[in-house]
């Protein structure tokens, strides 16, 4: 009864490290859970027939398996299973350091002739003890809903759109990660040498204190590291969206400017009698503010701002942007700044389709308006291309032009999917249109 008590608190034990990795990296599902709970019993067999000989392997392997079928079932967030892989092995670890240091004092008191009885209560009450600190850790990690990183760190640290930024990212993470688990299995590995010391209690103590404050500074030095890549990553389009901003302004106040002077050259025309050049005039007017006018409607000031300064670029091409805006896409899941990286990349690939063509009469068209709840956002021009090749579109580094990364679109389908929209592609005879939807904030 004694031992089957022990192997429950070591497989609990083993459930709450995996309950607290989770909780602090991942989303916690319900699926996660209960694969948890069977871990928890597997672990406790696995104590129980091998007397806690080869559990240390055993688990490893078990946290290897559980990490590829994580993996297999959600490919997005790769790094994030392998986060909490590293951090489970790591914790895990410790807690064999533990183990190993409380054997060691049982096994000096067995040489002192202590009971055999009370030496399976003492290494109980010593399994209970991390179990309780481990327990209430992750309580108080619960309650007050305190994560390591936010629900979208993978996708805002690893999915740049600069391939370098990318790989440079992926290398630091992994080589962090791998240090990390490299260093405490080391530590770990280094127990039955210390073992033999006539001091083994002393040195294996201050492993296992030693290995526990590494693990908290290296995960630690990973959550700063995404966290100021991350927000390097803000500012930059922040700037870029204050400097189009300005411009925007810029132009406003410049109408404004303008617009006394219009007022006393129609006056002019009209106490002149010249009805026919005041008509002229006041259309030429009318164009002018047009272009202001059709993107005033979005009630973020940056994101009219980019349009505009879209409208600009294709115009200084050549090429017409048209707007037609009847949903100001306010209270959307993204943010402001993500709004215009799905807006800003559907201009872009449109601009580079068409700038490419004689044929530009058709243009550009873009179209946000509501449907069914969501916010849609339909940019649409004359295709050119293959229509086999459509299929591959919002793939990873698939680009149907020379030159290009094919990041653009594919981050466009990832901003959308993580909010639980949608992106994707229609055909309207030799028109494509490339159509996102996207949910409002209580999407959840």
């Amino acid at each position: 009864m004694l031992q089957f008590a022990i192997s429950m608190t070591f497989g609990m034990t083993v459930g709450v490290i995996m309950c607290l990795v989770l909780w602090l990296n991942t989303k916690f599902s319900l699926t996660e859970f209960v694969t948890i709970i069977g871990f928890v019993f597997l672990s406790s067999i696995v104590w129980t027939f091998t007397e806690g000989r080869f559990t240390d392997i055993t688990l490893l392997a078990l946290l290897v398996v559980w990490t590829l079928v994580r993996i297999l079932f959600d490919k997005w967030r790769t790094f994030e299973k392998i986060l909490s892989f590293a951090m489970s092995t790591a914790i895990v670890l410790n807690y064999y350091i533990y183990l190993t240091f409380i054997g060691l004092q049982v096994a000096r008191s067995e040489i002192d002739g202590t009971n055999t009885g009370d030496l399976s209560i003492a290494r109980l009450i010593y399994m209970l003890v991390y179990l309780g600190i481990i327990a209430a850790v992750f309580f108080i990690v619960w309650i007050q809903k305190i994560s390591f990183f936010s629900n979208s760190w993978v996708r805002d640290f690893f999915y740049h759109e600069d391939p370098k930024v990318k790989s440079n990212r992926t290398i630091i993470f992994s080589v962090l990660i791998a240090l990390t688990v490299v260093i405490i299995m080391g530590i770990y590995m280094s127990l039955g040498v210390i073992s033999q010391n006539e001091k083994a209690i002393f040195y294996i103590g201050f492993e296992f204190f030693f290995s526990f404050t590494y693990i908290l500074i290296s995960f630690s030095m990973l959550k700063i590291l995404v966290e100021y890549s991350i927000l390097s990553d803000v500012s930059e389009q922040e700037k870029q969206h204050q400097k189009e901003l300005k411009s925007f302004i810029k132009m406003i106040r410049a109408q404004r400017h303008d617009f006394n002077l219009h007022l006393h050259a129609v006056n002019g025309l009209l106490e002149a009698g010249k009805y026919d050049e005041c008509k002229e005039y006041v259309s030429k007017m009318v164009s002018e503010t047009e272009y202001v006018n059709e993107v005033l409607p979005i009630y973020d000031t940056s994101i009219s701002a980019m349009l505009y300064a879209y409208r600009s670029d294709a115009e200084s091409n050549g090429i017409k942007i048209h707007f037609d805006i009847t949903n100001n896409l306010k209270g959307l899941a993204p943010e402001a700044y993500e709004i215009n990286r799905i807006i800003g990349n559907l201009l872009q690939n449109a601009i580079d389709a068409v700038s490419s063509e004689k044929d530009r009469e058709y243009g550009i068209v873009v179209k946000i308006y509501e449907s069914g709840g969501s916010s849609v956002i339909d940019i649409s021009n004359k295709f050119f291309g293959d229509i086999s090749e459509l299929s591959h579109v919002f793939e990873y580094s698939y680009s149907g032009k020379k030159n290009h990364e094919g990041l653009g679109l594919s981050t466009v389908q990832r901003i959308a999917e993580s909010y639980k929209g949608v992106a994707y592609v229609e055909m309207d005879e030799d028109i494509i249109h490339f159509i996102v939807r996207l949910p409002k904030k209580n999407y959840k």
